[in-house]
């Protein structure tokens, strides 16, 4: 029987996405993946990375620099006990500026030559398998070869270079990270009716099925916990740093209120408009501790 396979976009659904990512040192795992990709290959699933680097094209790397980008992702996947089954790339563009690669190609996504390039490869039944990434043309690109398809749309992200606006190509699911992705699918693989075998085997018990099953979810329910506290802890932290530099301008708003309070008093300004100045200068102290405080508890 033909494999089944999950194919991946790379940057932000693999990586976080700093732009035309062109250095190995770059490279930054998303939360969870690593998880995500091992509960995956134990539910019998080949990983294949498909990813458009018009950055080749564009001049702002070369293959054998995409060679050690690659190279990187595979270190820290195999650090946490997960790997990638093929790293399918197409280094072309229209509008390159590197002649040998400015052109079309049936391997650039939307076009779906990647994922058909890897199914022969790999003999991999599409019908049976996934395409997930962030953009439409991944969509797209899976719904081309034959694929069910996966939109991750991570929370407040800005657009990513190049991303296309078409939203008239949908998913058949929307997640937010790749750890729901993985756990989507292990359930539509386990719900899915298995084919009907062409002799009767010996019946055979399997005893631990339902225990893996319960497994693989509750790690994954683990992984989206943590990285809804990572998510969490980001947002937390710029809102300490905003506390902060409020606090710090009412500091020195009080200072300057104090400052004019004893300016009037040295120049025997009238005594009404010093201590409405006292006032200004007391509740700007008061403001700029209570914020300090805050900073400080949250």
């Amino acid at each position: 029987m033909a494999n089944k396979a999950v194919f991946l976009d790379r940057d932000r659904t693999l990586i976080e996405d700093p732009g035309y990512l062109s250095a190995p040192e770059a490279v930054k795992l998303l939360p969870g993946v690593d998880l995500a990709l091992k509960s995956l290959a134990g539910a019998g699933f080949k990983i294949v990375v498909v990813t458009n680097q018009s950055g080749i094209a564009r001049g702002l790397l070369t293959e054998e620099t995409l060679e050690k980008i690659h190279g990187e992702l595979r270190r820290q996947l195999a650090a946490g006990g997960a790997h990638v089954d093929a790293i399918h790339y197409c280094p072309f563009h229209p509008e390159g500026t590197v002649e040998q690669y400015a052109k079309e190609s049936e391997l650039r996504k939307p076009r779906p030559g990647m994922l058909l390039q890897a199914a022969e490869e790999l003999d991999i039944d599409l019908s049976r398998s996934w395409m997930v990434g962030d953009s439409p043309r991944d969509v797209e690109a899976g719904y081309r070869a034959g694929c069910r398809t996966i939109r991750v749309r991570i929370p407040d992200a800005s657009p990513t270079v190049g991303q296309e606006s078409d939203e008239s190509v949908q998913a058949d699911f929307t997640v937010r990270n790749l750890v729901e992705a993985a756990r989507l699918i292990i359930r539509q693989a386990d719900a899915a009716p298995a084919a009907a075998p062409t002799a009767a085997p010996a019946a055979s018990p399997r005893p631990n099925g339902r225990e893996e099953d319960l497994m693989h979810d509750s790690e994954v329910r683990r992984e989206i916990l943590r990285y809804v506290r990572h998510l969490a802890r980001a947002g937390q932290h710029e809102e300490f740093s905003f506390l902060k530099l409020a606090g710090g301008i009412a500091q020195i708003l009080a200072l300057l209120a104090l400052l004019n309070v004893f300016w009037r008093l040295l120049s025997e300004a009238p005594a009404q408009q010093t201590v409405v100045w006292a006032l200004i200068a007391v509740f700007l102290q008061t403001f700029a501790l209570s914020l300090f405080v805050l900073h400080r508890n949250r």
